[in-house]
């Protein structure tokens, strides 16, 4: 029996519209920030038995609500802990997200609006936010990223995904060869703690450049919430999984995989409130209590089935249309005034990474690493020129030779 569903309260779908050409992607900014300042949180339960994924272990606790993946339980003794989703088992795992799920219809009042989307998104659940907005607003976004990728110079774009598919392509095949460069025991960050993660990170990296985000083509018609309900969700998915292992925390399975964590925030949660004060036609107030008996109310909107912030939705218009007038015009002017500049520098980096890709021992890709530290740091000459980075006669041609055109339309030098 579900006695109560309160979270954190975070004013969510709020100042999303911005006035500038920075405006493009205000549902992208919705998202982190909402699950910035959101905290693990559903309703309290009576208590419920919860097995592990081998069946060896069980706790009687109370569901507190799920975060990035996590499932928070308060156990009898009091002692809240975390456990990863995935060490649950199937019937354990089952019982989270019905206990987290917001109750049928909550989305249709102001307040359940808000309440839905945060308790979706801490299940990772990033289209939420997508099925939040109305059918036109949806169309706007869909709208604006099409326009964007019409917009967008192929050659510089393309020049640019290829060079991030290499930075990965070195990442996965050279992992041995990186772990075991002196640098990696230098770095800020533990070395033991570089490599367990490794692997995690760099599947969501490979995940992100293989996506249709990456592909000019696809961008002209791409649907927003499709691609959230696919390889956004992958990735989504993978974000919280790199989270979760970044924590360092170490899940035993010689008992329940629980992790005990401070539950001075969850206490405060009950005492968090969202409430409808007042429907009139198509307006809302929508009270939030904050934490500390701090109050703020939220004018909402009902447009085309959906409660939106009233300051979101005056904007909406203004913004969507400055920020096609930036990427119409501004946009188009900038890439075809400085695109030689861009290249000629990506020319650069790709070469680079070819060479890094093409080291078949531990010392050649040391060498190649320190080649890089040298470029990036050219000592200067006593008549006080530039030091050709490439050994050249520092002439115009950064390469060394006579470009012809075939080699200076081919970013890559192929």
């Amino acid at each position: 029996m579900q006695l109560s569903n309160t979270h954190r309260s975070t004013l969510l779908l709020r100042k999303s519209t911005s006035r500038r050409a920075g405006f493009p992607i205000c549902v992208m900014l919705i998202v982190v920030t909402t699950l910035a300042f959101v905290g693990p949180g559903a309703g309290y339960v009576l208590g419920e038995t919860w097995s592990d994924s081998t069946g060896k272990f069980q706790v009687e606790a109370q569901f507190l609500g799920i975060k990035a993946n996590k499932v928070y339980l308060k156990k009898d003794n009091g002692v809240v802990i975390a456990v990863p989703l995935d060490r649950l088992s199937a019937a354990s795992q089952q019982l989270a997200q019905q206990l987290a799920a917001p109750a049928p219809g909550a989305a249709d009042s102001p307040d359940g609006t808000i309440r839905t989307v945060m308790t979706e998104l801490e299940q990772g659940n990033v289209r939420v936010v997508w099925d939040a907005l109305p059918p036109s607003y949806q169309s706007d976004v869909n709208d604006l990223v099409h326009t964007f990728a019409d917009n967008m110079d192929a050659e510089l774009w393309n020049a640019g995904a290829g060079l991030v598919k290499k930075v990965v392509r070195i990442l996965k095949e050279k992992k041995q060869f990186i772990l075991a460069h002196p640098a990696v025991a230098e770095a800020p960050v533990d070395a033991d703690t570089i490599t367990a993660n490794w692997d995690t990170v760099v599947d969501l990296l490979d995940t992100i450049v293989n996506s249709e985000i990456t592909d000019l083509e696809k961008l002209k018609t791409i649907d927003v919430g499709a691609f959230l309900s696919g390889s956004g969700k992958s990735i989504g998915d993978k974000v919280m999984a790199v989270a979760q292992a970044l924590e360092g925390q170490d899940f035993s399975m010689a008992e329940f995989p629980g992790v005990e964590v401070d539950a001075a925030g969850l206490a405060k949660l009950k005492d968090a409130k969202i409430s409808t004060l007042s429907v009139d036609g198509d307006t809302a107030t929508v009270r939030i209590e904050k934490e500390g008996g701090e109050v703020e109310d939220i004018q909402m909107v009902h447009v085309e089935g959906k409660w939106l912030p009233k300051e979101m939705v005056d904007g909406w218009a203004t913004g969507i249309g400055e920020a096609k007038a930036a990427m119409t015009a501004a946009m188009g002017e900038e890439l075809k005034k400085n695109k030689q500049q861009v290249l000629m520098p990506m020319r650069m980096v790709g070469m680079v990474l070819d060479g890094i890709l093409a080291t078949q021992t531990q010392e050649e890709f040391n060498d190649a690493i320190d080649g890089i530290k040298g470029m990036l740091t050219p000592e200067m000459e006593e008549g006080g020129g530039d030091v050709d980075p490439f050994g050249g006669g520092g002439g115009a041609d950064p390469f060394g030779g006579g470009a012809t055109e075939e080699a200076a339309a081919d970013p890559f030098g192929g």
